[in-house]
């Protein structure tokens, strides 16, 4: 489903010691927790916030927020583990606070992935064309609906990490993701565009099994 590193709980020695350096203020250690994790965070914040003006400030503020943090970071969790879940506070309060501008938004940022090979221009724009359509859907959910959501349909992540991703119980989170699709049914089912292509892609995911 994703590319992304299977997320873990467990801190590595190596993380282990660059926390300690940063937590001591060490300059050239913090500037290696951010080249390593810049990546992650831009990604998560991206695919939860989708395309807008304050994308740029949200990575910052979460990489901000993490380095006033390290003096509270005991090493329960991985660091990008940890990192992760600041982006998702981080972006949870932005949504909580209606800070938002509307803006189309896609699921991939442009350049962020590579055209599909023979893709023709008029498809590529279709298809962002419904990306901003699925995404205008998941405006539509409440902040905490919307982030389960992406973090487990569009990201890959189980029930179990999106629940410490979210400092969410397992049932909270389960119960989120349920009204989350319910919901995205009923959009999707009222929208003729997006109804024929989640049929498209039933067809499709039948002819490959």
């Amino acid at each position: 489903m994703t590319s992304r590193p299977a997320p873990t709980l467990s801190i590595s020695p190596g993380e282990r010691r660059l926390a300690a350096r940063c937590r001591r203020g060490d300059r050239a250690a913090l500037g290696e927790f951010f080249r390593q994790y810049s990546p992650a965070v831009e990604r998560m914040v991206g695919r939860l916030l989708g395309r807008s003006p304050v994308y740029e400030d949200l990575v910052q503020t979460t990489f901000v927020e993490a380095i006033r943090s390290f003096p509270n970071f005991r090493g329960e969790a991985s660091l990008a583990t940890w990192v992760s879940r600041i982006a998702v506070h981080v972006v949870h309060r932005h949504f909580r606070e209606k800070t938002r501008r509307p803006v189309a938004l896609e699921v991939i940022e442009p350049g962020a992935e590579p055209r599909a090979r023979g893709a023709s221009p008029p498809v590529e724009v279709e298809r962002r064309l419904l990306a901003r359509r699925l995404f205008g859907v998941l405006e539509k959910l409440t902040a905490k609906k919307r982030i389960a959501f992406v973090l487990h349909a569009i990201e890959g992540y189980s029930v179990d990490e999106v629940a410490a991703l979210m400092g969410a119980g397992r049932a909270a989170t389960r119960s989120r993701l349920w009204f989350a699709r319910r919901e995205i049914d009923a959009h999707v089912a009222a929208d003729p565009v997006l109804a024929q292509a989640a049929l498209e892609m039933g067809d499709i995911e039948r002819d490959e099994s």
